[in-house]
């Protein structure tokens, strides 16, 4: 009899070391989780949909530029008399070019471009300038 409580107090001393180990989570650890995951999560949608924009605008300017250089090469192909000023909307894309005589066949020629690209409202322009030879 006197084994059977010895061996009974031994699996109760177990028993209770057991009570100590800790498997698991707590309650507190998961929900710390959970909001820090939250937060990365938020930041990351919120750097994508500024990329995104960036991308589109990115996209105007690359159009203004193609049209100003269309611009520039349609003016190079031209006789000398017909190089002169004038403005032209291509695309939602407001150009105004000016001309200015170097010599009888050459001309400075200033594009002005002009855009509301998708990241922002305000109107952008952006000049670009050439020589042109007829």
């Amino acid at each position: 009899m006197l084994a059977v409580i010895a061996s009974a107090r031994r699996r109760g001393l177990t028993a209770r070391r057991d009570l100590g180990v800790r498997r698991g989570f707590t309650l507190i650890e998961l929900m710390v989780t959970v909001f820090l995951l939250g937060v990365g999560l938020a930041g990351l949608i919120g750097t994508s949909s500024a990329v995104s924009r960036m991308m589109g605008g990115s996209m105007r300017e690359a159009t203004a530029a193609m049209i100003a250089t269309s611009r520039f090469e349609t003016l190079r192909g031209s006789t000398c008399a017909a190089v002169v000023a004038g403005t032209a909307t291509t695309r939602g894309i407001t150009e105004s070019w000016t001309v200015t005589a170097i010599n009888t066949r050459t001309f400075y020629v200033n594009d002005t471009v002009s855009f509301v690209p998708i990241s922002r409202r305000a109107t952008v322009k952006q000049a670009y300038r050439s020589y042109v030879r007829c």
